[in-house]
């Protein structure tokens, strides 16, 4: 921030020096040529003055308010110079340049050395120019680190939310769920004889089946829903605000939408490409313990024959 800034990396070398006898005439002339903003006076080598715009304008209202605005009664520099300016030191910081510039209502500082030597020029247009600029990169900074810490949480291949991402949100849903006594749904799905579908077609084709699975169950959920990849070719479902039949029919969306596909697989029985799925759903339960559950329900749907989803009741598992 400005406070971290030296007033040396911001001021500008080029001075513009006149002396106290120079012609107020010549001094605008000089200023309009060079395009600067403030002439520095200096007599016999030291400073002893300084003429801003601000000093001109003040300068050339008086004469017009006196009929006088000609060259003859421009003057000379001296006449119209803020003696003994206020200086800063160039090791002092661009916050406390703007400070002084703030309290003494001043918009150009003279920049001292150490040896008291006049070094440099520094304009509150300089300061809030570089505040501006800071401000800039502070905030493109925060945009490439939201980026980043989204991208931390999303799977590069599927386009989904990846394991970390779902620990999170898990964490929150059932945070939720507890707070608010409401039930959670989750399910766990998982692609069949997806091994056999990679060995055959290759692992390019098994990218491109596992980023088209992400999408056709993407489209089948609600808002709210959330997709996660868990691990490998196995998938999770986050459903909050979901009682056990709404996790069951959320896996058994998934499960038509994929199948829907029609993907070519020649190593499965069924000829495509299937899920089977396992969903359990809570309200006080941990999500490890929902987890265990349906994982528990896709064992027994994988053992069942595959291309089915199961949902972990109390009593017994029920299919669809």
């Amino acid at each position: 921030m400005l406070q971290d800034i030296p007033i040396a990396q911001l001021m500008s070398r080029r001075l513009t020096c006149v002396a106290p006898v120079e012609t107020v005439q010549n001094a605008v002339n000089i200023m309009r040529n060079r395009g600067v903003s403030c002439l520095l006076v200096k007599d016999d080598g030291r400073m002893v003055g300084i003429v801003t715009e601000r000093d001109l304008v003040t300068h050339f209202d008086a004469l017009l308010a006196r009929g006088l605005l000609d060259s003859a009664s421009l003057g000379v520099v001296s006449a119209i110079m803020a003696e003994q300016p206020v200086t800063v030191h160039y090791n002092d910081s661009l916050v406390a340049a703007l400070q002084t510039c703030l309290a003494k209502s001043i918009r150009h500082l003279p920049v001292l050395n150490d040896a008291g030597d006049l070094v440099g020029v520094v304009t509150q247009t300089d300061i809030v120019r570089a505040y501006a600029h800071i401000l800039e990169r502070q905030l493109a900074l925060e945009t490439d680190n939201e980026r980043l810490k989204t991208l931390s949480l999303v799977d590069p291949l599927m386009g989904i939310g990846n394991r970390r991402a779902m620990e999170r949100d898990l964490g929150h849903t059932q945070a939720a769920a507890k707070r608010t006594g409401s039930a959670y749904g989750l399910a766990l799905l998982d692609i069949d004889w997806f091994k056999r579908y990679n060995d055959h077609y290759g692992h390019q084709m098994g990218d491109e089946a596992l980023r088209a699975v992400a999408k056709a169950i993407a489209a089948t959920l609600r808002q709210g829903d959330r997709l996660y990849r868990y691990g490998g070719e196995e998938l999770m479902l986050l459903l909050p605000d979901t009682d056990e039949q709404g996790a069951l029919q959320a896996a058994e969306r998934a499960r038509a939408a994929v199948q829907a596909l029609q993907l070519p697989h020649v190593e499965s029985p069924l000829g495509v490409l299937t899920l089977s799925g396992g969903a359990a759903a809570g309200c006080k339960e941990a999500g490890d313990s929902l987890i265990s559950h349906a994982d528990t329900c896709l064992y027994d749907a994988k053992e069942a024959g595959r291309n089915r989803v199961l949902l972990y009741e109390s009593t017994a598992p029920s299919t669809t």
